[in-house]
C-alpha cells in the first residue's frame, strides 16, 4: 500500500516541473455518515483551483503556499457534513451544522448547504524567505516505487531534503 501511495503522490506532482515553486501537500476527506453528499474544492487566495474531490478521497495537492489557500466545501442535503472532516496536511476543517434540535418530523434543518473557510489569504508576508523559494537539496532519493536507493543512472526519482518532497528528472553524471 506505502508504494501505491508513493507512485500515487509522484503522479499527482508530475507536473512541478514546470512550475517548481509547488509544494506537494496530502489532502483526505474522510468518509461520514453520508459520503455522496459530500464535494469540496480547494482554492488559492485569488481563486485557482487547486484540487476537488468528493468522500472518501486520499491525495495530494499541489498548493503554491501551503499556509494560505481557500475551501468551498458542500453538503447536497445541506445539513453539514455528518462526521466527515476534510484534512489538508495535518489540519482537520469541519463543516459540521450549528444546529443541535430536530425538527417537529424528525429531521435536521437543511439551510447549510455550502462552507467556505478561508486559511491565512489575509495574514501579511512578513519576511523577505516567504516570498523566495530556499534552496532544495535532495538527500534521500527514491524509486516511483517508493523504495529508498542509490543514485546510479539517470531517471525520475522522488527525492527529499528531510522537510518536503518532489518528483525530479536527474541526469548528467551521477
Amino acid at each position: 500500500m506505502k508504494n501505491f501511495l508513493t507512485l500515487a503522490l509522484a503522479l499527482t506532482t508530475a507536473y512541478t516541473w514546470a512550475q517548481p515553486n509547488l509544494t506537494p501537500v496530502f489532502v483526505e476527506c474522510t468518509a461520514g455518515e453520508y459520503p455522496n453528499e459530500i464535494s469540496w474544492t480547494i482554492y488559492t487566495c485569488d481563486s485557482t483551483e487547486i484540487l476537488q474531490g468528493g468522500a472518501p478521497f486520499f491525495g495530494a495537492g499541489q498548493f503554491p503556499d501551503p499556509d494560505r489557500f481557500i475551501i468551498h466545501m458542500e453538503d447536497s442535503y445541506g445539513d453539514g457534513w455528518n462526521g466527515a472532516y476534510l484534512i489538508i496536511g495535518e489540519t482537520p476543517y469541519g463543516f459540521l451544522s450549528e444546529v443541535d434540535w430536530i425538527d417537529s418530523l424528525g429531521t435536521w434543518p437543511q439551510d447549510q448547504p455550502e462552507l467556505w473557510v478561508t486559511v491565512g489569504c489575509n495574514d501579511p508576508i512578513t519576511t523577505v524567505t516567504e516570498v523566495s523559494e530556499a534552496v532544495f537539496t535532495p538527500t534521500r532519493y527514491y524509486n516511483l516505487m517508493g523504495q529508498q536507493v542509490a543514485l546510479r543512472e539517470e531517471g525520475y526519482y522522488i527525492v527529499t531534503d528531510g522537510k518536503s518532497s518532489r518528483l525530479m528528472f536527474l541526469r548528467g553524471s551521477l
